[in-house]
């Protein structure tokens, strides 16, 4: 899998008007391009070679463990930028191109004085990270078991909850949730576990705090890190009875979820699901409590690219504007060339969420991989609203 990748980059260097190589720092990308994980690395990928520098702490781990892709060595300790510049000749690079995504300020001022004398600094229009938009079936297979373990620390900390329902802090319900969940086979948590009940399950990311359960709603967003790859679901229960509001918004809130399913495949545009779940929303008179996207793309990161788009809107025409064929022509091309699809294996989020200021708020989010004909819910836990 991961010579794939690597030669997928090299694919795209040869695209390159000039001959060109291209600087790997983010510690995703990295991951991706390595398989292994390290909080110290470089990768720098020409058309034909790949190498991977890292520091002592490193080099026998990656050595032994990195893609055979790559020509694993130790940092160059004396004239670096030398030993990079001879480098990149040998290859006969031209253009360099970086991360513009990810590198800070000063990160560019460093690539500036190593490389700028010698070759043309280029961004790299997230050549790496467009590719880590489609998972292959290991990165599915890891993400699908992160979420197992998340399912299964769902119906663990039900229990834990209702057996301590009077004397349960927001701050014990996400200690034993994540630990948990480590005990249970993750690396870590994905994310820092978002635990909110009562009124404050009207902040879309409240922080949990040590003060016990509000009677209302309670609700948890929450996933595990398995082989670096992450899972990502939330559910809201309520603690005691909920009346016929509450009822009504949990139930609005669940069908625009099922509506966004129900519509999700590859080849739509990316708007669609979106749209499916807004429409139920918004006409059940809550448009202004769901102000956030309907998802996101899960991978080595939780927050990951494509997510969902809102619905365009037609642009009105000026009054008395009068449009030439050529110029509609023009428009519509320029419209077409926007639209954004799904492709398939794609691992997304789909959390619509109803939050009302000083009262409080429902999400409702699975993770699923868009099919050809429809997804995969990698989600296994229940939807119905439980009382505890």
């Amino acid at each position: 899998m991961t010579a794939d990748r690597i030669e997928m980059v090299k694919s795209k260097l040869r695209e390159k008007t000039e001959k060109s190589a291209i600087i790997i720092n983010s510690p995703y990308n990295r991951r991706y391009l390595t398989n292994i994980s390290t909080s110290s690395g470089t990768v720098i990928i020409t058309p034909d070679n790949a190498y991977f520098f890292t520091d002592f702490r490193y080099i026998e781990y990656a050595k032994k463990s990195a893609s055979d892709c790559f020509t694993v060595e130790l940092y160059p300790k004396e004239e670096a930028k030398k030993y990079y510049n001879e480098l990149l000749k040998k290859n006969n690079i031209k253009e360099l191109l970086f991360e513009e995504n990810i590198i800070s300020l000063q990160g560019k001022k460093g690539l500036d004085d190593t490389y700028s004398e010698e070759f043309k600094l280029v961004e790299s229009g997230g050549i790496v990270e467009k590719l880590r938009q489609i998972k292959d079936e290991s990165e599915i297979a890891s993400i699908a078991k992160a979420q197992d373990i998340t399912d299964k620390a769902f119906t663990y900390i039900l229990g834990i909850i209702s057996d301590n329902i009077n004397t349960i802090t927001e701050i014990d319900i996400v200690i034993e949730i994540e630990y948990f969940m480590r005990k249970n086979g993750a690396d870590d948590k994905a994310f820092d576990t978002i635990c909110v009940s009562g009124q404050k399950s009207s902040y879309p990311h409240g922080k949990a705090e040590n003060i016990k359960l509000s009677r209302g709603f309670l609700t948890m967003d929450f996933g595990a890190r398995y082989n670096d790859y992450c899972s990502d679901m939330t559910r809201t229960i309520c603690i005691g009875k909920p009346d016929a509001k509450m009822l009504e918004v949990y139930n609005t809130v669940k069908s625009g979820q099922l509506a966004a399913l129900e519509s999700i495949k590859s080849g739509i545009e990316t708007w669609i699901p979106d749209s499916a779940a807004r429409n139920i929303i918004n006409g059940a008179g809550y448009e202004e409590c769901f102000g956030h996207g309907l998802g996101h793309s899960v991978g080595l990161q939780v927050h990951e690219s494509p997510g969902f788009a809102k619905e365009p809107k037609e642009e009105e025409p000026k009054e008395g504007e009068v449009k030439t064929q050529e110029e509609l022509e023009k428009e519509k091309a320029e419209k077409e060339k926007k639209k954004q699809y799904f492709d398939e294996n794609i691992v997304i989020t789909v959390e619509p969420g109803i939050y009302i200021e000083n009262m409080y708020g429902v999400r409702i989010e699975d993770l699923v991989v868009i099919k050809k004909d429809g997804h995969i819910n990698l989600t296994k836990s229940d939807k119905s609203l439980i009382e505890l």
